[in-house]
């Protein structure tokens, strides 16, 4: 018998036959390097152009309107940012606070509440596309976002040398980025800080990428205020190696490191209790005027 079906038909159809090169192309040396590289580009292009959107996960706004003390800010480019202020009693420092991705500032408010049944002032407020606030997250909008807060509270009378500032997670973030432009705070807590965005997705120990976001490492070298790190032993998210890294390199004099055992990234204070709250109080009590 003679023809096609006289051996089978995968062994006459070159094409099929040579499915190794379809896939993957003729073996050379300098395929493997042609493979990285390309692996590389893809990924510098989304570093430069999609990073905010991976970095920052809004979800759907938790607060109304009538939410207690809220109030708004406007930035520089026009952001109308969603703030509250649950006011000090006399004498005693406001925590200036940063939330953490995927939740709005009313998501902490038994932070803030427990916060100011001890006498501190609580200030939080929403990222631009966050919770009530206009505009879209990005490392500039974040910052633009807190810097309009921090001049509404020192314009309201309220002493910079009074006011702490607190970042949680990406909070950290522009937390660390106010700090370095204010050194007349009173004090800066890190709760789950990284080192950098990109060194928690790509954690090599030099920058592979460009315009990583929030380079707290390098910036915090320059702060000399009170420094307080909480971080869970168990963090799966940012590993408790970022906070200790952040704490080694500040120049402050009055740094503490808060190692939280059996603690991961989200139960943090669930863990702890009232712990971290009384911690976070006693720091900013001794720092503040």
């Amino acid at each position: 018998m003679s023809g096609l079906f006289s051996k089978p038909f995968w062994v006459n159809n070159k094409s099929l036959m040579d499915w190794k090169r379809i896939l993957i192309g003729r073996w050379s040396w300098k395929r493997p390097f042609i493979s990285i590289a390309s692996i590389y580009l893809m990924l510098v292009l989304v570093a430069l152009f999609m990073a905010d959107r991976l970095i920052f996960l809004p979800p759907p706004a938790s607060y109304g309107s009538t939410f207690p003390g809220l109030t708004h800010v406007t930035t520089l480019n026009g952001e109308r940012i969603a703030m509250m202020h649950l006011p000090a009693a006399p004498g005693m420092p406001t925590l200036l606070y940063s939330h953490g991705n995927a939740e709005d500032l009313a998501q902490s408010a038994n932070l803030y509440e427990a916060w100011n049944t001890k006498g501190l002032g609580a200030v939080a407020y929403d990222y631009p596309g966050y919770g009530h606030s206009t505009g879209s997250p990005g490392e500039k909008s974040v910052e633009r976002s807190i810097e309009a807060v921090w001049n509404h509270l020192t314009a309201s009378g309220i002493p910079a040398s009074s006011i702490i500032i607190v970042g949680r997670s990406v909070g950290s973030g522009p937390a660390v980025w106010l700090a370095s432009r204010h050194p007349e705070a009173g004090g800066l807590v890190l709760i789950a800080p990284f080192t950098s965005t990109f060194a928690v997705a790509i954690p090599t120990p030099f920058p592979v990428l460009p315009g990583d976001r929030f380079p707290n490492l390098r910036r915090i070298r320059s702060i000399d205020l009170p420094l307080l790190v909480i971080h869970g032993e168990n963090d799966e998210v940012i590993p408790a190696a970022h906070g200790r890294k952040l704490v080694r390199a500040s120049p402050a004099k009055n740094k503490t490191y808060h190692l939280v055992p059996g603690a991961g990234h989200n139960d943090l204070f669930a863990v702890t209790g009232d712990e971290l709250i009384e911690l976070v109080a006693d720091f900013a009590t001794t720092v503040g005027p």
